[in-house]
């Protein structure tokens, strides 16, 4: 903890009682809490799912069952188990599941109540592509926390999906206002409403396979672009090109899914279902498990070509990003595995592909997991100083309006370019909108700050 703070912790204590202080703290939160916080909470839902998975493919009382029998209990990847719910280790994963799911859900609220209370926040974030960027992940965190939650469960994923199409269009109309091109930050905003598809097709499959076929429509138009971007564009961060492997990670874990026969019976017939899934939806899942590699790859490239950069960068809010795409991927990999299980005919795999896919897939759930506990802890030790700032010494940074940035702004991107996108120049210009309170008057006032050190998962310049 920094002196300064320290001190005006200690004010604090001597001018405002526990319960003003509790408020104080509470109201600096919700209004401070950045967009980025959001991805530490997506990653605390994958990791409930892909350890419930890997639980059930280790446990002997876990045996496989058809996708929509009523023993499917945990219906997220077209192979389904049924399990002796008295082992113990079961109970354990399923607790973990469980408790993932609604403290992920559950932080979700801090930005309701940020919308809410704090609207001039809210709306100064939502402003802008870059800072606007992480906003996705609050609604596909929602679906996948939520699914099978009761009727309750149910009207949030719905509101979650509709809230997530809204900002979809409002993302796509700001950036042809600032004229910028794809790049992995676009991601979560726009193919991430994928996740939403799946979990909407659960209560209604039409709803669902709109959804995905936007998804599906938009990952091949704007993946090829940011394959380019990330390879070519040295200026480009390396928090955004590590969320490169997300794009065809959600679109094939949502065709995985949405292929899926929407009929629920014990004994199906699903000999139809098997020989289209055979002749169409499995080479495309194996097109876009390609997809994932070159994702996966390009990923990589994107760090290794950075490493100088990141080895001289702090921790910042921006650095949330590291913490999902190793577990998206991982979901991914998964959904294929269960496809190939599922949908192909005894000995049509090859047994040692097979077994290179698992060896992947565990990696990538060890790996993911590591780095995401990793950046939960880290974000977590930061969080204070992100959240109550003072910046009575610090000279307010102009608004978006008045910054040297406003008439070139929407000069737009290009496919190659030696320079720093004019849209994330401005949001260094401008810096943060945040809430800061002064302890010895007791009482709070929004101001600019570029004491917050990120502007959406873009780091502070």
């Amino acid at each position: 903890m920094s002196a300064s703070l320290a001190d005006r912790l200690k004010s604090a204590d001597t001018s405002v009682n526990f319960f003003q202080r509790t408020i104080v703290q509470a109201k600096l939160l919700i209004c401070n809490l950045p967009l980025s916080a959001a991805a530490i909470s997506f990653s605390i839902v994958l990791l409930g799912i892909v350890w419930m998975r890997r639980a059930e493919e280790i446990l002997s009382s876990c045996k496989e069952v058809n996708f929509h029998s009523s023993q499917c209990n945990f219906p997220e990847f077209p192979g389904c188990y049924f399990c002796d719910t008295f082992d113990r280790w079961y109970q354990v994963a399923t607790k973990f599941h469980t408790v993932c799911s609604y403290v992920a859900g559950t932080t979700m609220s801090l930005y309701a109540a940020k919308a809410v209370l704090f609207g001039r926040v809210f709306i100064d974030e939502m402003s802008s592509p870059t800072t606007a960027s992480p906003a996705g992940l609050i609604f596909m965190t929602m679906a996948l926390a939520f699914t099978g939650k009761g009727a309750a469960g149910a009207v949030l994923v719905f509101v979650a999906s509709f809230l997530h199409l809204a900002l979809l269009l409002w993302f796509i109309y700001m950036s042809l206002a600032y004229q910028t091109m794809p790049d992995p930050s676009w991601f979560p905003n726009t193919i991430g409403i994928g996740l939403c598809a799946v979990k909407v097709w659960f209560y209604n499959p039409l709803c669902g396979h709109f959804l995905i076929a936007m998804t599906l429509m938009l990952t091949f138009l704007y993946y090829p672009i940011s394959l380019i971007r990330v390879a070519l564009n040295e200026k480009m961060s390396a928090t955004i090109c590590w969320m490169q492997m997300i794009c065809p990670a959600i679109s094939l874990y949502s065709l995985a899914i949405v292929m899926q026969p929407s009929f629920k019976e014990e004994r199906p017939d699903i000999s139809h279902f098997q020989t289209m899934q055979r002749s169409v939806y499995l080479p495309s899942m194996t097109c876009l498990f390609g997809l994932c590699i070159v994702g996966m790859i390009s990923s990589l490239h994107g760090l290794a070509v950075r490493w100088k950069q990141i080895q001289k960068e702090e921790f910042t809010p921006a650095h949330a990003a590291y913490s999902f795409p190793l577990l998206m991927h991982a979901l991914a990999v998964q959904a294929y595995r269960s496809s190939l299980g599922f949908f192909s005919e005894t000995g049509e795999v090859n047994p040692a592909f097979k077994s290179v896919l698992e060896i992947y897939w565990i990696v990538l759930v060890t790996a993911g997991t590591l780095v995401a506990l990793m950046c939960l802890v880290m974000y977590l030790s930061f969080l204070p100083s992100w959240i109550d700032v003072n910046a009575s010494e610090e000279i307010e940074p102009p608004a978006p309006n008045e910054t040297s940035m406003f008439e070139t702004v929407t000069y737009g991107e290009s496919l190659i370019q030696p320079y720093v996108s004019p849209t994330i120049l401005q949001s260094n210009e401008v810096g943060v909108l945040v809430m800061t309170h002064d302890y010895e008057n007791n009482w709070g006032t929004l101001v600019r700050t570029k004491k917050v050190p990120a502007v959406g998962f873009e780091p502070m310049m």
